[in-house]
């Protein structure tokens, strides 16, 4: 009998931020392939193992296979491959069991090495001791940039030619309508104001803030969204500022909603990846500001204004001219939104299936995919 691809579930116990993110969507990728015919080898032999306390995630041909009675860590290291037996198991947020040789896993990025100062001291001890295990044993790492694989090579020891880059995908904004009862929710209506997208100290919020006093911008809020882990991020930096409004966790409507009515989302994060927000952000028109390290240049392009992450006055220089010029925001959002048109799930979802081929030996016939006139009718 011909192996299965055996996907780690853990991210369905996990709250949904960037890296869960990715695993949804590759996951419903994988499922649609299956289902238009374009992959019929897969049918049947792609399953989720995850701990009992996984929330459902309803797909048609990927089941849910809920396994062990721990969770966390303990499960992912030893109950997790125990339950995939002989199969290969394919992990897509940067972790999976180190005991194991036969997986494929998807390790975003050095940030633990790189900028320790980011997250706990915990945090920082489980990943490093484990990612560096994992890109040697592991039959193939994937990253998503090519940032990011020069520097698990870097950081972690690992063998650039063993590392393939997959990319993110930002098109899942296309499918989500926006929620607009967050403006007036927010006091918004009329209001001009920047988004921020996460709440992490890698963020740099503390320097936007600073920037937006310097250019003059008392009539513009700075909105930071999204949910803070105490236990990963440690402790915030704190903001002086009547013009910086933390929003806390806001739903995909009502993010697409702030970033439709934003001047621009800024983000000069000081460490990336990929960068996945201003990608978004770009995606649905909106400017996007980011810093120049190599993951925003390479993933952004010109498509974005740039400016060193610390660069209090480049930056309030770049936050002014957007604030005052709607031709030049018009212009970003135009680029911007050919620019996130690189990045799809469907690009990531086949270079991690054709890696499974590659170093899994999961053989997969392809035929012609059904038509999406016949796909709609057979649901």
């Amino acid at each position: 009998m011909q192996p299965k691809i055996v996907i780690n579930g853990r991210f369905l116990t996990q709250r949904m931020v960037g890296v869960q993110r990715f695993a949804i969507e590759v996951t419903k990728v994988i499922d649609r392939l299956i289902e238009s015919g374009e992959y019929a080898g897969l049918n049947g032999r792609v399953e989720i193992l995850a701990p009992s306390a996984a929330r459902d995630f309803p797909l048609r041909n990927i089941p849910v296979r809920r396994c062990g009675n721990g969770g966390g860590y303990f499960w992912e290291q030893f109950e997790l491959p125990f339950f995939a037996g002989g199969n290969l198991l394919l992990n897509f947020c940067s972790l999976g069991p180190v005991i194991r040789r036969n997986q494929i896993v998807v390790i975003h990025d050095a940030t633990p090495k790189a900028r320790p100062q980011n997250f706990t001291k915990l945090f920082c001890a489980v990943y490093n001791f484990l990612i560096p295990r994992l890109c040697r044993r592991a039959l193939c790492i994937a990253t998503v940039s090519e940032f990011s694989r020069s520097e698990l090579a870097k950081w972690y020891g690992a063998d650039i030619n063993k590392i393939k880059v997959c990319y993110v995908g930002a098109d899942h904004m296309a499918r989500i309508v926006p929620d607009n009862s967050i403006v007036d929710r927010l006091g918004l209506k009329d209001r001009k104001f920047f988004l921020g997208v996460g709440a992490g100290n890698n963020k740099n919020a503390e320097t936007v803030a600073a920037a937006m006093k310097k250019a003059g911008l008392n009539d513009t809020l700075l909105l930071i969204t999204g949910y803070r882990n105490a236990i990963v991020n440690g402790q915030a930096v704190e903001i002086d500022s009547d013009n910086v409004r933390p929003t806390g966790y806001v739903s995909d409507q009502e993010l697409r909603s702030l970033m439709e009515h934003a001047l621009a989302l800024v983000s000069p994060s000081r460490y990336e990846g990929f960068g996945l927000p201003p990608v978004e952000g770009m995606s649905v028109g909106c400017p996007a500001v980011v810093s120049n390290t190599p993951a925003m240049i390479e993933i952004c392009g010109d498509a974005a204004l740039h400016c060193d992450a610390d660069d209090v006055d480049g930056l309030a220089r770049l936050l002014r001219i957007l604030h005052d010029d709607p031709v030049r925001r018009a212009e970003l959002a135009t680029s911007g939104r050919a620019r996130a048109a690189r990045y799809t799930w469907e690009r990531t979802a086949r270079t991690l299936i054709e890696l499974c081929a590659q170093y899994g030996g999961i053989r997969m016939p392809v035929r012609a995919p059904v038509s999406p006139a016949a796909l709609a009718t057979s649901k």
